[in-house]
């Protein structure tokens, strides 16, 4: 039901991998012996004078505090984006004229009338449902926990046909997509909801 961060994870893994494997490289010609061509103080017996003189300027550790705040913003980014989040959609604008005025619906309104109706199906004891993307280009993310003896290829037929179909009424245009996750319920309670007015 909610959205990982594996994209940003392999893009962050995979860039920390080439920069590794870069310096990896770097090390390895100098050990070699190969860097003496491009720089010739690096050499494997030498002082490695060149790095030291950088080192050794008066700015370096200017240099070095901002390379490390650089590298905590990174970190502190890359721990933020693995939270799980939902990514409802923004609300949506139901009329494409606004002179006859404009209706706007919130997605968690839709998405409650989607839980609504999956829960009324017999064999389903508790629906989540997420609405994402556009007022065009609806997609709907459901998860539902259905009873351990439910016809598991009837609920999803359900959901292809009828709750899918309401859905797409109420929000006067097709899905664009619908992902189904079904997990196994142990008990038939049902969600107890409450509204206050």
């Amino acid at each position: 039901m909610r959205r990982m961060a594996a994209g940003a994870n392999r893009t962050g893994l995979i860039i920390v991998g080439l920069f590794l494997l870069v310096a990896g490289l770097a090390v390895l010609a100098i050990s070699f012996g190969l860097a003496a061509a491009v720089a010739p103080g690096l050499t494997p017996d030498a002082a490695l004078q060149p790095v030291a003189a950088v080192f050794a300027l008066p700015f370096s550790a200017v240099i070095a505090l901002v390379v490390a705040l650089i590298l905590a913003i990174i970190g502190i980014r890359w721990l933020a984006a693995q939270v799980p989040r939902k990514d409802s959609a923004k609300p949506l604008r139901m009329q494409e004229d606004a002179r006859s005025g404009v209706t706007t619906v919130t997605a968690n309104v839709v998405a409650a009338a989607v839980e609504d109706d999956l829960e009324a199906t017999p064999e389903v004891v508790d629906a989540q449902a997420i609405l994402r993307g556009t007022a065009r280009r609806p997609e709907l993310v459901l998860h539902l926990d259905v009873d351990e003896r439910a016809d598991i290829d009837s609920v999803i037929a359900d959901v292809a046909d009828r709750v899918t179909r309401n859905a797409s009424q109420a929000l006067g245009v097709p899905l664009s997509a619908v992902g189904v996750e079904v997990a196994i319920a142990r008990s038939r309670q049902r969600k107890q909801r409450s509204v206050q007015l």
